[in-house]
C-alpha cells in the first residue's frame, strides 16, 4: 500500500495556518481585528461543527419567532442562519462532499424562508448555461417600471444568497433590479457540477445579460455588473467581453494583470478550495490554468464606465496589480483606495463604521443614468477620516 501525498506544494503548511486560526480566530485575513469564527475552533476541521451549531441555534430561534408570529425578528434570525450555514458548507474537510450538500441544502432553507418575509418580490430563475442552467435570484425593485438592473457576480465560492441582503438592498433602495448569480464553480452550480475556468463567468454573464434584457421590468439599455472579492475579476472580464453592460464595478479586489499571490502568497485555503471549484486535482495542471486569471488583454477592451475600489493594503491583490488595470482602461473610471485597509472593506473607519458596498450601489446607479462623462479618470485615496470619497473632480 502506498501512503497519500498532499496535493499541492503548500499542503504541508496547514498547521500554519491552523495555529494562526486558533491564535487570530481567523481561517484567512489574518490582517484584521477580532475573531470571526467561535473561540472553540482551533483548527480548519472543526470550524465546520461549530459553526453549523450556531447556524442551527438561530435556526431554531427563528422558527420559534415565526411560530410565535414575530415575523420581524424570525426574518432577521433566518437571515443569521443561512449566513452561519453558508459559512459552515465553506469550512467542510474534504472541501467537496456529502456534509457540504447538506449544510448547502439547509442554506437554501432559510433562505426560502428569508425570502418569503423580505417585503419584496425575490425571484428564483434559471440562466441557461452549455446545455445546463445556473440558478440566481432576481431581486425586483418595488414599483418600477422600464427600470436599471444590475448581475451581480459573488466572490470565489460565495452563493447568490449572501449578496444582496434581502433586509438591506442597497441597489433596490436606489430603483434598481439586481441579478444574483450562482456562477460556474459557485453554490448551487458548484454541487451541479458546473466549473470554473478563466472563460466562464464572462459566458455566464452574457447569458444572464441576454434574461435581464428579455424582462419587461428591465431596461436593456442600462443593465450594469458588479463584483465582489473574485467576484469583482469576473465582473471585469464580463465588461470586456458583453460590450452591452453599461457599467461595470468591483470591490474588495481581485484585480489581477501579472501576479496571482491569491493562490501563491496567501492562505493555503484558497488554491486548496479554488481547485476544487475548477475540478482539477493536479496542480500543475491548475497552475497552467490559472495563468489565464489576468485581467491583462481584456480590460483594454472595457468601455463602460468602470470603478475599482481597493483597500490600500490587500495582500490578494496589491495595489500595483490594481493600478496596472486601472491605466490599462481607456473608459471612463474611477478608482478608490481606503486607507490603510485590506481585502474585506465591511466595517470602515473612513466611512463611519459601514462597508463600502452602498457607495458602489450609489456610483453605479449614476453611471446606470449617464452621468459618467466620457473621458472622466479619477483615483483617489480616501483617508481613515473619510476624506476623498466626495471630493470633487
Amino acid at each position: 500500500m502506498s501512503m497519500k501525498k498532499p496535493l499541492r506544494q503548500r499542503d504541508g503548511q496547514q498547521w500554519i495556518s491552523d495555529y494562526l486560526l486558533k491564535t487570530t480566530g481567523r481561517a484567512v485575513h489574518h490582517e484584521g481585528d477580532g475573531r470571526n469564527l467561535p473561540p472553540q475552533v482551533k483548527n480548519i476541521r472543526m470550524a465546520e461543527k461549530y459553526m453549523t451549531r450556531a447556524a442551527e441555534n438561530a435556526e431554531r430561534l427563528a422558527g420559534e419567532a415565526e411560530a410565535a408570529g414575530d415575523r420581524l425578528s424570525a426574518r432577521q434570525l433566518y437571515r443569521v442562519a443561512s449566513e452561519r450555514y453558508r459559512e459552515a458548507q465553506h469550512f467542510c474537510v474534504p472541501i467537496v462532499g456529502p456534509r457540504k450538500r447538506e449544510l448547502h441544502g439547509r442554506l437554501l432553507e432559510c433562505a426560502v424562508r428569508l425570502r418569503s418575509m423580505a417585503g419584496y418580490d425575490i425571484e428564483p430563475v434559471e440562466i441557461p448555461f452549455e446545455g445546463k442552467s445556473l440558478p440566481a435570484l432576481f431581486h425586483r425593485a418595488a414599483g418600477t417600471t422600464s427600470a436599471p438592473a444590475v448581475l451581480f457576480m459573488p466572490g470565489m465560492d460565495q452563493t447568490k444568497e449572501n449578496y444582496p441582503n434581502p433586509l438591506d438592498n442597497e441597489f433596490g433602495e436606489r430603483g434598481m433590479h439586481v441579478l444574483a448569480l450562482d456562477g460556474p464553480g459557485q453554490g448551487e452550480s458548484w454541487l451541479r457540477g458546473i466549473h470554473v475556468t478563466p472563460e466562464s463567468h464572462a459566458a455566464a454573464a452574457r447569458a444572464a445579460f441576454e434574461h435581464l434584457a428579455s424582462r419587461p421590468e428591465v431596461d436593456e439599455m442600462r443593465i450594469g455588473v458588479y463584483g465582489r472579492s473574485f467576484g469583482s475579476f469576473w465582473a471585469f472580464r464580463a465588461a470586456a467581453s458583453e460590450p452591452r453592460f453599461a457599467a461595470c464595478a468591483g470591490a474588495v479586489a481581485c484585480f489581477y494583470w501579472d501576479r496571482l499571490t491569491i493562490f501563491e502568497e496567501s492562505p493555503i485555503r484558497f488554491k486548496q478550495v479554488f481547485m476544487e471549484m475548477s475540478g482539477i486535482d493536479d496542480e500543475d495542471e491548475f497552475d497552467r490554468i490559472a495563468e489565464g486569471y489576468t485581467l491583462q488583454g481584456h480590460a483594454e477592451r472595457i468601455r463602460c464606465p468602470a470603478l475599482m475600489v481597493t483597500g490600500e493594503f490587500d495582500p490578494l491583490n496589491p495595489l500595483e496589480q490594481t493600478e496596472a488595470v486601472f491605466e490599462a482602461i481607456a473608459a471612463p473610471k474611477e478608482l478608490w483606495i481606503f486607507e490603510d485597509e485590506f481585502h474585506p472593506l465591511r466595517s470602515l473607519e473612513a466611512l463611519g463604521g459601514r462597508s463600502v458596498y452602498s457607495h458602489v450601489a450609489t456610483w453605479m446607479k449614476r453611471a446606470l443614468a449617464g452621468d459618467i462623462p466620457g473621458g472622466h479618470s479619477r483615483k483617489t485615496l480616501i483617508k481613515k477620516s473619510g476624506e476623498g470619497l466626495f471630493a470633487a473632480d
